[in-house]
Parts: structure tokens; C-alpha cells; sequence
């Protein structure tokens, strides 16, 4: 049975309501007649729908909003008397149905009952997903720790062995064996990586910030990166260092004769253009796109793919656009929204 909290002050309509709802059979009254219900840990966690009157001798659209401040995020439906937009507003703004209780009772009550399958199947989904994610999650980290460890353990031996062997032959053996430990540590990064994508909610990033950051996480090898980006901050995902970052080595790793990387901001149509370029050997035309699709090339990853997919949570589009033989130059296309300089 689905448990149902009512709040109406007026004791004739609250029992008459429960009679109703509980004579079905699918549900059970947990509290009613009062707007002081104790907001507890079992309210919090329960699965209940809460019915809340708004009238004009009481306040549901208070206690929805009382919910929500505390981040309960309990299914609500607001019965009004009648039909108020600024009511209305604000129950849709807080995540709340809204119904009016026009004429008889047995002409809104099936609407109401419809109203609640309605949120429950609502709710039932959305914590399906959330007991999904978070057995993926589980099983996705446990299962990286436990092969990353006998990862470095078979990196120890070979490296012993490495040691030991004098066989030209079998010195190429355990090269390749060596680069294809790599490959699968790369590919466990990129799980974890993209496991954690939008896990975060977004937020706006300095980008002078971002490009230290990332500058930081990169071995740059004698390699400048300047930028001109002066106060101008972006809304992004938390991973955006990532994003620069991946652009930055994918410069330095590919592009053989880099010695400078230039970051700079433009005026762009309906936005800004973000634009990092390098003075490397460029990309061929018949690879533009295609750098960005999963696993591209020998030796690239997935990394650029990945900087597509962080950029797209908050809108932006990434192009490249360079010169082949004069460098790399993506455009990361940033939404207007998305852009804001800050005040000096």
C-alpha cells in the first residue's frame, strides 16, 4: 500500500478523504488533520505522498515549501479551492501537483487518486535509479581498486624481469607487455572518469583558475602555455580542469613540435568562443571529427571524447578548426548563459 500523509485542518474532509483513499485498498492514511507533522528521519526517508489543502484558513503551499528547505524531497499534491496562478506557480517551482477540489467530492477524487500513481510511479523510478547507480558505482569502484592492484604487481614483476632478461626478443616481449599495462590503466581512468561525470551538480569556474590547475597535472616538457583570458569565468562541470587538461597533454603528446599553447577568449555568436591552440603539426582534415569518437587512433583514448561529453552537460560545443602543419586550434563554443566576466 502506498503511505499517505494529509494535511487539512478541516476534520470532516480530512476523514472523509481517508475513508475514500483507504477504502480502495492501495493506500494508508499515516497522519492527518495537522500541518505540524515532525519532519524525522523515518518522514524523510519515507516512500509517502504528501496531500497538502491550501485554503484560506491554511497554508499547504508553507509546508511544501517547509519540505523542500530541508531538502525532503517527498512527492506532494496542493488541493486548492480554486484556482490561483501565484499558487500554482510556486507549487510547480517546488517540484508539487496541483489540483483544484471544483464541485463534488466524488468528481475530484479519482482525479486525485490518479494524481498519486502518478507521483508514486514517479518516485518508485526515480529511487530505482538511484539503487542502481549506486550498486554500479560500487561494483565500478571495487572492481578498479582490486584490478589496479594487480595491475602495479604485474608492473613490479615485469619490471624485474626487465632487469634480468638480456634477450633482445624477449626484451621486445615485455615492451609491449608494458605498453599494454598501460593501455588498460589508461582505460580504468577513463571508467572512473566518466563514472564520475555529473555526478556533481555545475558551477561557475574561474578560467584562469582552470588552466593552472590543469597546467599542473600535465608534464609539459618544456612547453608554454599562455593565455588571455583576464576575469572571465564559465559554467561547467567540476571536471572542466579535467577537460583543459586532456586538450593540454593531447597537445603536447600528438603534436611532436609544440612549444607554445595559446588559451584565449572571443566574441562569438549567441555566446564567447573559448580557443586553445598550438603551434604543433596540426590534424589532418579527414580527422577533425573524428578525434572526438570513442577510442579513435592508436594512441589517443578516449580523452578528447571525453572532453565533448563534459563540455555538453552546460551546452558547449567543441570544433577543431586548425591548420594542417600549423597547429591544433579547438573552439570550445560557450552558451551566453554560460559565460559571465567577474567585476575587478
Amino acid at each position: 500500500m502506498i503511505p499517505l500523509i494529509v494535511i487539512d485542518e478541516k476534520t470532516d474532509r480530512c476523514t472523509a478523504l481517508g475513508r475514500y483513499l483507504t477504502g480502495t485498498g492501495a493506500y494508508r492514511v499515516m497522519a492527518s488533520a495537522s500541518s505540524e507533522v515532525t519532519f524525522s528521519r523515518n518522514l524523510i526517508e519515507s516512500p509517502a505522498v504528501v496531500i497538502a489543502v491550501h485554503e484560506a484558513d491554511q497554508n499547504g503551499l508553507l509546508f511544501l515549501k517547509k519540505l523542500r528547505e530541508r531538502e525532503i524531497d517527498l512527492p506532494v499534491i496542493i488541493l486548492a479551492a480554486g484556482y490561483d496562478p501565484d499558487v500554482f506557480r510556486d507549487a510547480v517551482a517546488n517540484r508539487a501537483e496541483y489540483l483544484v477540489m471544483a464541485g463534488p467530492a466524488d468528481t475530484w477524487y479519482p482525479v486525485l487518486v490518479q494524481l498519486i500513481e502518478k507521483v508514486s510511479a514517479i518516485r518508485r523510478a526515480k529511487d530505482g535509479v538511484v539503487f542502481l547507480n549506486k550498486k554500479l558505482n560500487l561494483v565500478g569502484s571495487a572492481t578498479r581498486h582490486d584490478v589496479l592492484n594487480q595491475l602495479t604487481a604485474v608492473s613490479g614483476y615485469t619490471e624485474l624481469l626487465e632487469m634480468v632478461v638480456e634477450d633482445p626478443q624477449m626484451k621486445s616481449y615485455i615492451e609491449k607487455e608494458r605498453f599494454a599495462l598501460d593501455k588498460i590503466r589508461r582505460q580504468f581512468q577513463f571508467a572512473k572518469d566518466y563514472q564520475n561525470l555529473a555526478t556533481e551538480p555545475p558551477c561557475w569556474q574561474p578560467l584562469v583558475s582552470v588552466i593552472r590547475r590543469a597546467g599542473d597535472t600535465v608534464t609539459l616538457k618544456g612547453v608554454t602555455i599562455a593565455e588571455t583570458c583576464g576575469n572571465a569565468s564559465v559554467y561547467a562541470d567540476p571536471l572542466l580542469e579535467k577537460a583543459v587538461a586532456q586538450l593540454l597533454d593531447n597537445a603536447i603528446r600528438h603534436g611532436h613540435s609544440v612549444s607554445r599553447i595559446s588559451i584565449s577568449v572571443h566574441d562569438g555568436e549567441n555566446g564567447v568562443v573559448l580557443i586553445v591552440e598550438d603551434n604543433g603539426i596540426g590534424i589532418p582534415a579527414a580527422n577533425k571529427e573524428r578525434i572526438f569518437e570513442r577510442g579513435f587512433g592508436k594512441h589517443t583514448g578516449w580523452g578528447l571524447f571525453l572532453v565533448r561529453e563534459i563540455l555538453a552537460i552546460t551546452g558547449m560545443i567543441i570544433a577543431e578548426s586548425g591548420e594542417p602543419g600549423k597547429g591544433a586550434r579547438f573552439e570550445i563554443h560557450v552558451p551566453s548563459e554560460s559565460y559571465r566576466k567577474e567585476c575587478s
